[in-house]
């Protein structure tokens, strides 16, 4: 996948203040500690009608703020443009950061608008109504004006027949069974419910929601250990709980490897199990051979897998291979346009391939907007701007992006290299984001190419090479992806970089 508040208006309760409900909002929003933006610790509201009556308005008028005002609602991928949900805590950040005018515009828009009928009956056609014959005038009509009787008739008849097939169809309707999804639990409404949790949790891609993945999917692994959905789940959550939580990599890679092994060998058909394996085998233990013809079984089992083109995008781009990579996160787009990661995934794979950087840049800025606890678009933010000197916005966004996966040595470490920032410039900088991630690299939690990328952007290629020969002799995994790294495009025909970079394993 990758290499490695601003303070509200406060309003004044008075005659022309906000209703009870937003302003309940408001000031529970000024009263909480700070912590990591957006929150993401306080309780999930499911659905419009949920957020609705947090906000204090109509279902209606949240679906037209999330539209008009960026109102932060999540999706659930597979779900459709209904099946929303919400932290509380987001919402009450939201009205807290936005300027005093626009408060005073929901207030307004909260006081005109009409009650309606609920969402549900609102999007509903209503039952066909008995459609009477038409009533016939009682005074005389003239020969010209009145119709023959066979007409008369014809138009009654019609309209009758229309009546019935509605009232027909509309029954049928109602009476198919609802759209259900099969899971290998469906003989335990106990153990479906925690795995359709589960999976909801590992949608979140927060540290909090990952956490409860994972209790969620090793219940059922304990429980069920013949099955092989939960030993699969649990190994993409060991995936992204060291991506976006703050589990090392080290812990979290052998795990997933172990849960993905298992899910295989009770299942050999089982495509997302075998694209964890393919994850592994790229980003882990950098064995390309075997990580892309697991890849091209994942896609063979589930041609359909958004997240299978999704994964092998990235796996291209960090091999340099932007056009396939830019054909793959497309596909990924196309089967589920409504998930983030992939939105944030495809525009940094857009700004790595050139042309169209602004507009990457512009995407990514925007998913902050949309959903301030998302990490990814803080961390991709944070190397763009890094690699443009922009240091201050580097590390602004840096640091959330540490805050929200729960690394406060990261948010630490980032102190210390902003010191020396305003004490030494850019090279200070440098300097000290390498002696970090060097540390880090000792305590066996860091990556030696990633000390070999500050050194590239610091034009220092002496300590840029001798890194980079320390990555290739402890096996680094992140060695392979060199040649999708921005910072390295000027050595990638520096005979010692090649050198280097193509040793035998």
């Amino acid at each position: 996948m990758r290499s490695a508040v601003a303070a509200g208006h406060k309003t004044k309760q008075g005659h022309n203040g906000p209703p009870a409900r937003l302003y309940v909002v408001l000031t529970h929003s000024n009263s909480r500690t700070s912590g990591a933006p957006g929150g993401g610790n306080g309780r999930r509201l499911l659905g419009w009608k949920a957020i609705g009556q947090f906000l204090g308005c109509t279902e209606r008028t949240a679906r037209r703020w999330e539209s008009d005002r960026a109102l932060p609602v999540h999706r659930i991928p597979g779900g459709g443009r209904r099946a929303v949900w919400a932290h509380a805590d987001e919402l009450s950040t939201w009205l807290e950061t936005l300027p005093s005018e626009v408060q005073a515009s929901l207030r307004a828009e909260q006081d005109l608008e009409e009650p309606g009928p609920p969402e549900a009956l609102a999007e509903t056609p209503p039952a066909a109504a008995p459609i009477a014959p038409p009533v016939i005038a009682a005074e005389p009509a003239s020969a010209e004006s009145r119709w023959p009787l066979w007409r008369v008739s014809a138009v009654v008849l019609g309209l009758l027949l229309l009546a019935v097939a509605v009232f027909d169809y509309r029954t049928r309707d109602a009476a198919r069974p609802a759209e259900t999804v099969s899971t290998a639990y469906d003989d335990n409404p106990e153990a479906r419910s925690t795995y359709m949790n589960a999976r909801f949790e590992l949608s979140t891609r927060s540290a909090n929601g990952l956490s409860s993945a994972e209790r969620g999917f090793r219940q059922l692994v304990e429980r069920y250990p013949e099955r092989a959905a939960g030993w699969s789940g649990l190994a993409e959550t060991y995936l992204l709980l060291r991506e976006f939580g703050s589990m090392p990599d080290k812990i979290a890679y052998p795990q997933a490897a172990r849960a993905a092994r298992a899910a295989i060998a009770l299942d050999p058909r089982a495509a997302s199990a075998w694209l964890d394996e393919a994850f592994i085998s790229w980003w882990w233990q950098g064995d390309s051979g075997n990580a892309f013809e697991e890849f091209t079984t994942a896609l063979r089992l589930d041609p359909n897998s958004s997240r299978a083109h999704h994964w092998y995008a990235t796996a291209l781009a960090a091999r340099g291979e932007f056009p396939q990579a830019l054909e793959e996160i497309r596909r990924a787009r196309a089967l589920s346009p409504d998930n983030p990661p992939i939105v944030a995934d495809e525009a940094y794979i857009r700004y790595g391939a050139g042309g169209q950087q602004d507009e990457a840049i512009a995407t990514l800025v925007r998913l902050t907007q949309l959903d301030p606890s998302f990490e990814s678009p803080h961390f991709y933010l944070s190397r763009i701007y890094l690699r443009a000197e922009r240091d201050a916005d580097f590390l602004r966004e840096a640091v959330i992006a540490a805050q929200l996966r729960g690394q406060e040595d990261v948010v630490a470490e980032l102190r210390l290299a902003e010191a020396e920032l305003q004490r030494g410039g850019r090279p200070a900088m440098l300097d000290q984001l390498s002696l970090n991630e060097a540390a880090r690299w000792q305590d066996g939690k860091g990556s030696a190419v990633y000390v070999a990328e500050y050194r590239a952007l610091a034009h220092d290629r002496a300590g840029m090479l001798r890194w980079l020969t320390i990555a290739a002799e402890s096996h680094d995994h992140n060695l392979p992806c060199v040649y999708g790294y921005p910072e390295f495009a000027s050595y990638l025909k520096d005979p010692d970089f090649v050198a280097i970079v193509n040793r035998p394993k």
